[in-house]
């Protein structure tokens, strides 16, 4: 049996991939070269395999062949390398694990020097400084994270976007995860199938489509196989299950595998997406107490959602992937079948966060399924979070459709020079050298760019450019950009302005007469309702007291200068015969009580008001609203 530094001798080899020599090793493990070289006699001699090789020069590296055939079970955590890497895991440990850490403990995890340690701690600080009532606390020998659940969260989320950003959807990134197989050659031969039997993918899609495909040839080329039961006759006479097969029949003959069956059942359920959940059993009700797979993923989303405040519930996309994997986890538990995941250290390592969201899947999977969940089965699942979470934030730029002669060489000189100057605002999600309707209408972009004359009658911007993008060019790409920009913030502040907008908070018909009742009518129950306190009401009093908040558009919008709410809300009332408020008849109310972290709602209010204001017809309409539900979809008209 192993002890802890020779774990962590194999932990430390198998996260670099490179030559470590003894000095390097001995100046880690605070010990001698000659205690190292027994360590590592230790551990061939215990596997009976030269694990470990060495080199005079090098120093000693891992034999990867030789690990994936070893029984080999690991108690140590995955070892971060980098000052970046380190401070994610300390940020990691005391948002979600730990109310506060020992340094001497972590400088003996991550084998480093209490000099790196102060590093790391001047580098969090200084990544603290955005989230102002956050602040890392050392006492002696120990340190801890003080501040609100809310910001712990942001920022969470924030590292979790850094750890992600181009890494799950870029498929350069992904290649390098396969050592025995080309992915983007692979890659190449299904998008030639999918031409040839006329069968669309997405291309968010593929990113997550190529991870499985890269692991299942792997599977292949080194023999380790998988059984299904899910292959049925209705399968095998769809498109999908014809271009699986193809597919694989195309590459055996690059790289001399024999086409497992299993395997290509397995992508053809994956094409099939939501189709195939309905093509045989719920493997979930077999195990539980009439729970189906859909209402597991649910569960599953929602978790994520109260726990971490990462909305996955629409992503199509995650919800049948985890569908199809957890059908795929409950048979190869029935059928005691354990499969290897090749880039299990490699993703603790990288995406530490990614790989937490996934344990705390893997943990409702244990309690629901009665199952143990294996590390393995969690880094799968950390691969289709990981690509939600990316996914989720590439959403944010905007999807853009080019349509140039794609097969000139010019062409793809324009292409780089768009990405070069836009990437940060856009994503080219296609390129075509035509324009075809029903194509743009299923890729759904917000903007296309064209080097061609067009007319179309979708309700989607179109810039036509040239070929070389001149600096006019460039002008209307930047034009059109903000101009979505625009759409965008106010449809964002749309829905928060609805979500602010309390059904409890509304009031039709109120037979008051003077602004002061008014306003004490709806600030008291704001009070009763938990959303301020008594002085809350007296704030607003005495911001009405130094000019009256009324408009000619019979309208008024009381509200506290310096008195916060305990949490956002817009309270609307509608009167039922107009009262004189200042210089102005009103008939309807809106009472912002908006705390310190929304301030800038205020600001987006007002704009939004001022667009109001400037379709009359739109802002009389809204004066004749018939009940909370009218309102609103007034709002969004």
């Amino acid at each position: 049996m192993l002890n802890k530094r020779q774990e962590k001798i194999i932990m430390l080899l198998q996260d670099s991939k490179k030559w470590i020599t003894g000095k390097e090793f001995a100046r880690l493990m605070n010990v001698s070269d000659r205690t190292i070289r027994s360590d590592i006699d230790t551990i061939n001699r215990t596997y009976n395999a030269h694990l470990i090789e060495s080199n005079l020069r090098s120093g000693y590296r891992i034999n990867e062949e030789i690990l994936t055939t070893l029984p080999i079970e690991l108690n140590a955590v995955s070892i971060p390398q980098t000052p970046d890497e380190r401070c994610t895991y300390i940020l990691q440990e005391l948002i979600l694990e730990k109310k506060q850490i020992n340094l001497l403990d972590l400088q003996e995890q991550v084998f480093i020097s209490g000099y790196s340690i102060d590093n790391d701690i001047k580098r969090i600080k200084k990544m603290l400084e955005p989230y102002q009532d956050l602040s890392l606390i050392r006492s002696k020998n120990c340190i801890r994270l003080d501040g609100s659940e809310e910001s712990k969260r942001k920022l969470y989320k924030q590292l979790l976007f850094e750890e992600t950003q181009g890494n799950f959807l870029n498929l350069n990134r992904l290649s390098s995860m396969f050592h025995d197989l080309d992915l983007e050659y692979a890659k190449e031969v299904l998008d030639k199938m999918f031409k040839k039997y006329n069968f669309h993918v997405r291309e968010m899609q593929k990113p997550m489509l190529m991870i499985h495909v890269g692991i299942a040839l792997e599977r292949m080329i080194h023999h380790n196989y998988v059984e299904t039961s899910r292959d049925t006759p209705e399968l095998r006479n769809t498109k999908e299950y014809s271009i699986t097969k193809e597919f694989f029949d195309t590459m055996a003959q690059s790289i001399h595998i024999d086409v497992n069956e299993n395997e290509v059942v397995l992508l053809a359920l994956l094409l099939r997406g939501k189709k195939a959940i309905t093509m045989h059993n719920d493997l979930v009700q077999s195990v539980t107490d009439g729970i189906n797979v859909n209402d597991l993923v649910t569960k599953i989303v929602t978790m994520i959602k109260e726990d971490f405040d990462i909305d996955f519930v629409k992503d199509l996309d995650l919800r049948t992937g985890l569908a199809l994997h957890i059908q795929g986890l409950i048979e190869r538990k029935k059928k005691d079948i354990v499969v290897s995941n090749l880039y299990l250290q490699e993703l603790k390592r990288k995406y530490p966060l990614v790989f937490e969201l996934a344990i705390h899947v893997g943990q409702i999977l244990n309690e629901t399924l009665d199952m143990q969940v294996s590390e393995n089965e969690v880094g799968f699942l950390a691969l289709h979070l990981g690509a939600a979470y990316e996914r989720s934030h590439s959403f944010q730029k905007y999807r853009v459709v080019m349509i140039y002669p794609v097969d000139q060489a010019f062409g793809d000189i324009l292409l780089r020079k768009v990405d070069t100057l836009f990437s940060e605002r856009m994503t080219v999600i296609n390129c075509s050298s035509f324009f075809e309707e029903k194509m743009i209408k299923e890729l759904n972009p917000d903007l296309i760019l064209t080097t061609l004359q067009l007319q179309h009658n979708l309700d989607i911007s179109t810039i036509q450019i040239s070929l070389f993008i001149s600096t006019e060019d460039e002008s209307k790409i930047f034009q059109a950009l903000n101009a979505l920009d625009k759409k965008r913030y106010q449809q964002k502040f749309e829905d928060e302005l609805i979500d602010l907008i309390e059904p409890e908070l509304f009031y039709k018909n109120l037979e008051l007469h003077t602004p002061t009742e008014v306003i004490t009518y709806m600030c008291d129950n704001l009070e009763k309702k938990g959303y301020c306190d008594a002085s809350f009401k007296e704030a607003v009093l005495k911001r009405e007291e130094v000019a009256a908040t009324s408009f000619v558009y019979s309208f008024a919008v009381p509200h506290s200068l310096n008195v916060p709410s305990f949490r956002p809300a817009i309270s609307v009332g509608f009167l039922k015969r107009p009262i004189k408020w200042g210089e102005f008849d009103v008939k309807m109310v809106l009472l912002l009580a908006v705390n310190e972290e929304h301030q800038d709602l205020l600001i987006m209010f007002f704009e939004w008001l001022s667009g109001m204001i400037n379709n009359a017809n739109h802002f009389a309409a809204l004066l004749e609203t018939k009940d909370y539900d009218d309102f609103v979809a007034k709002i969004v008209e």
